[in-house]
């Protein structure tokens, strides 16, 4: 079978899709011999870094039309011999391309980007589930109808979480839609939780607004606890924001921007993490968070998406209150510091769940199946 996969982001970038498009594509192609060529947006200095994969790229600080133009172009030569192309970014530009391929398409669809986009350029305070309800200026709403046009020309859309399969089907989708839990690569080690003094703490995330590491820093500097490390894994348009304001603290050293990292490295740090926070304003099914559950880390985040599911109600990990504070968290990474031995029993639940339910081999097969049954029925 032969597939083009598109994708706003990829490796090294950092994000769910950059971690989720090399593990599954890498599975199929070794597994089950498919021939899958991927394209994505990469910055001028990843233009030209190779990998094992066969991955075309557009330039991301290309003027916007010229962007466009490009990316549908591509996508229309290089989906032309293709059996169907599964969208994980790129979408609009995908549907435009198909309107001429005529291609079957498999959508992913992990969060809402018109939102993303407007929290994160500060056009928006509404939450996740808020904006989708209210009006929001004519240049939103004109973004939020070219994006409801190109899911609903999808054939089937797949969403991780019900949280999103609610979103979908509010949006007036009336084809196939599918849920299939984010796969993790289970590690070959654990981490050894609260070996020393030394709190380690990690965030791996995309730096944006919505992400609120700022508050995080910010807690966590005013706790003025020398132990306490913080690992900053990703990169962003917050980053020089971010850097300055955890220059103002006593214990700035303690603060580490780790900028962007290739897997080992990031593998490297969990195995040194002691505690895992994500205080996104939303998320759908955040896959860093099932990835440090899978090191048996205890995690600290917010009750958004399907993230109070997976944590049980507090007993696989911890949840901050929303609207997300510096005070809350402050008191929460407080409260795990006192009572460590709880959790890294809830550090182990966590990690006893997400191997039960969230396997990449049985997520990828799967997706297998979904491919193999939408080419037949194309076919016939």
């Amino acid at each position: 079978m032969k597939i083009l996969v598109t994708v706003g982001i990829f490796p090294p970038d950092i994000g769910g899709p950059a971690t989720f498009v090399p593990e599954i594509v890498n599975h199929l192609q070794n597994e089950h011999n498919y021939e899958i060529d991927i394209l994505t947006l990469s910055d001028n200095q990843n233009l030209n870094i190779k990998n094992e994969f066969s991955v075309s790229k557009i330039n991301r600080s290309l003027p916007l039309p010229y962007r466009w133009f490009s990316t549908i172009l591509k996508i229309y030569k290089l989906a032309k011999d293709k059996d169907l192309i599964f969208v994980n970014g790129l979408g609009t530009e995908t549907t435009i391309a198909n309107i001429f391929l005529k291609k079957k398409i498999i959508r992913k669809i992990v969060g809402d980007p018109v939102w993303e986009r407007a929290y994160n350029k500060y056009k928006t305070s509404y939450s996740f589930d808020d904006f989708q309800k209210n009006n929001n200026g004519i240049f939103i709403l004109l973004q939020k109808k070219i994006r409801n046009f190109s899911i609903k020309r999808s054939d089937i859309v797949v969403t991780p979480s019900q949280h999103l399969k609610n979103f979908v089907i509010d949006l007036g989708y009336k084809n196939k839609i599918e849920s299939i839990n984010n796969g993790v690569k289970m590690p070959k080690e654990s981490t050894k939780i609260f070996q020393n003094n030394q709190l380690n703490i990690t965030i791996l995330s995309r730096l944006v607004p919505h992400k609120n590491i700022d508050k995080v820093i910010k807690a966590i500097s005013n706790l003025n606890n020398p132990f306490i490390k913080l690992n900053i894994v990703g990169e962003g348009p917050e980053i020089d924001r971010l850097k300055s304001i955890s220059s103002k603290y006593d214990y700035k050293d303690n603060i580490v921007f780790h900028g962007k990292l290739n897997r080992e490295d990031i593998n490297r740090i969990f195995l040194n993490t002691d505690l895992f926070i994500q205080a996104s304003n939303y998320e759908g099914l955040p896959h860093s968070l099932l990835e440090a559950m899978s090191f048996g880390i205890p995690v600290l985040c917010t009750p958004v998406g399907d993230c109070k599911e997976i944590l049980e109600n507090e007993d696989r990990g911890y949840m901050l209150d929303l609207p997300v504070s510096e005070d809350n968290i402050k008191s929460k990474v407080a409260e795990i510091i006192n009572e460590k031995d709880i959790a890294v029993t809830k550090g182990q639940k966590g990690k006893d769940f997400v191997i039960d339910k969230y396997n990449f081999k049985n997520t990828f097969n799967l997706y297998k199946n979904l491919f193999t049954n939408l080419v037949e029925v194309k076919r016939k």
